[in-house]
């Protein structure tokens, strides 16, 4: 199994649901259980926040299966 890391998100690239937590930064999938990928910088115009995003616990693609399962 693979797993994503901080080294793999894009910050230009989240939507706010991504930046505020709510939706895994990695896979785009609503966090009920998560890890943090740390806090990264992004500037919007002249404007810089840090921000911590978060990931799918354990991992997007058990989140994936787990999902899967449940609905077959």
């Amino acid at each position: 199994m693979s797993t994503a890391d901080a080294s793999e998100v894009d910050v230009r690239r989240l939507a706010l649901d991504q930046m505020r937590g709510w939706y895994c930064a990695l896979c785009r999938a609503r966090l009920f259980a998560d890890r943090s990928l740390g806090r990264f910088e992004i500037t919007f115009g002249r404007t810089t926040e840090t921000v911590e995003l978060w990931a799918c616990a354990p991992s997007c693609e058990a989140v994936r299966q787990a999902t899967t399962r449940r609905s077959a």
